[in-house]
């Protein structure tokens, strides 16, 4: 019987030094361990066409600047976005893409209710950006209740 009260106690301790963190609303910054690779990308071209009934958006984008992970500056590539997702990419766009590995170079945004925000950033904060920034940035925004997030070079200060 001793046991059972000794583990009892151990695990009611152990709730309650945990309750604090179930209490805080998570913020975005969740999303840079999420994500195998982020990068500022300007998107070239989307397909909307199976979008919504029977599939994901495609895109293309190129990479303006590596943030984590293996894609490089310059280089092109595609990715996905569940049909559910919500951000509605644009040619031209520059955003901060948070992808996560579906094969051999194929891409998808990160699988996370949280990654349904839309992630742009001005021309000039690019320089700037690095993972401890960003995460900084994201830190702010409360995850669920967010749905744009614009960084700017003032951000970045």
């Amino acid at each position: 019987m001793a046991p059972l009260r000794i583990g009892l106690f151990l695990g009611l301790a152990i709730l309650q030094n945990a309750a604090p963190g179930f209490a805080q609303q998570p913020s975005l910054a969740s999303l840079i361990p999420a994500a195998e690779v982020i990068v500022v990308a300007q998107v070239t071209e989307t397909d909307y066409s199976r979008t919504a009934s029977d599939g994901p958006m495609i895109a293309r984008a190129k990479v303006l600047r590596s943030i984590k992970g293996r894609l490089r500056r310059d280089q092109t590539f595609g990715f996905t976005e569940t049909a559910w997702a919500g951000p509605n990419y644009k040619a031209s766009e520059v955003r901060i893409l948070f992808l996560e590995s579906t094969g051999a170079n194929a891409w998808r945004i990160v699988s996370n209710l949280f990654a349904k925000a839309d992630f742009l950033i001005e021309p000039d904060a690019i320089p700037q950006l690095t993972v401890s920034s960003l995460k900084s940035i994201l830190e702010k925004f409360p995850a669920l209740a967010t749905r744009r997030v614009l960084v700017t070079k003032d951000m970045l200060r």
